[in-house]
């Protein structure tokens, strides 16, 4: 396994001093969530005005371009609005193929009510279908560009049955399972049940940690600080053969009071690196695990 961050826990830094950061504290990868302030980075000069170039550069430095995400959802039940987010994702696609940057992260999002109000929200099949549908036609078209498309568990479908659903149903190499256990765990799912049942559908790791009261989002922690049973997370990654990147998702771009990216990039990276070298160990969803609690710090 590798490590990598996502520009979201520095969003004041150009890509240039990404690299020399993802250098000093022994990261790997650098994932996109805008750059210098423009979100939509297929407008971004640093990268769009010439991929290839930065391409190159990037193999120089030895830090790779991992990850292009995008804020785009399919669950709308308007397929104007559907047809918009395909639109941007396929510029991700493009630049991403131009980047040699493997992945392209999408949402899940939310489950929409009906027209008529009343009738309360849409059966949450349906809603997976739709999503599905507009992901098989994008899948084909991001495996022409060599690329691959993450879906991320949030909003609605943070659960690893949703995930599994919708990778399934799409049933093509072009996409797979961005999976934060972050996410899961706001819903009471742990990883020991997520990690056996997605298990080679997870392409990419979104690594986010909080504290929890009660079963209630009490804040964001750095890892290793919260909540989140990070050193079994780990150990189950071993246990599927999960050879991907661990991505840092420190959401300091939506949240500035938190730790600054020094802090955050060195204390993960502190964290994560003697859990990554560990001999992996027998584990099983259930040995030494059936009676714990939701949150193992509660």
């Amino acid at each position: 396994m590798k490590l990598a961050f996502s520009s979201v826990a520095c969003p004041n830094w150009n890509l240039a001093t990404m690299v020399e950061k993802a250098k000093e504290y022994g990261y790997e990868g650098i994932e996109l969530r805008g750059l210098e302030g423009q979100m939509h980075l297929p407008l971004a000069p640093q990268i769009a005005s010439n991929p290839g170039k930065v391409a190159d550069l990037m193999d120089a430095t030895g830090v790779s371009l991992i990850c292009l995400s995008t804020s785009a959802a399919f669950h709308y039940q308007d397929r104007e609005q559907v047809a918009k987010n395909q639109a941007e994702v396929r510029q991700y696609i493009e630049l991403a193929g131009k980047l040699r940057c493997p992945f392209v992260r999408v949402f899940g999002s939310e489950i929409p009510r009906m027209k008529f109000s009343l009738l309360g929200f849409e059966r949450r099949e349906t809603t997976m279908h739709r999503i599905a549908e507009a992901l098989r036609e994008l899948a084909v078209f991001a495996a022409r560009h060599k690329v691959t498309l993450l879906i991320e568990n949030n909003g609605d479908f943070t659960d690893s049955v949703s995930m599994w659903y919708i990778v399934d149903a799409v049933d093509s190499p072009g996409l797979r399972c961005c999976w934060n256990p972050f996410n899961a765990m706001t819903r009471g799912e742990r990883p020991t049940r997520s990690i056996p049942r997605l298990g080679a559908r997870i392409g990419l790791i979104h690594l986010t940690d909080g504290k929890f009261n009660d079963g209630t989002f009490d804040g964001f922690a750095l890892p290793g600080d919260g909540n989140l049973e990070l050193h079994r997370f780990v150990q189950l990654l071993k246990g599927i053969a999960y050879r991907g990147y661990i991505c840092l998702d420190w959401p300091k771009l939506w949240e500035p009071g938190l730790a600054e990216p020094d802090v955050a990039l060195s204390k993960t990276a502190a964290v994560l690196k003697p859990m990554i070298a560990e001999e992996p160990v027998a584990l099983s969803a259930y040995k030494g695990d059936k009676f714990l609690p939701k949150y193992a710090n509660a």
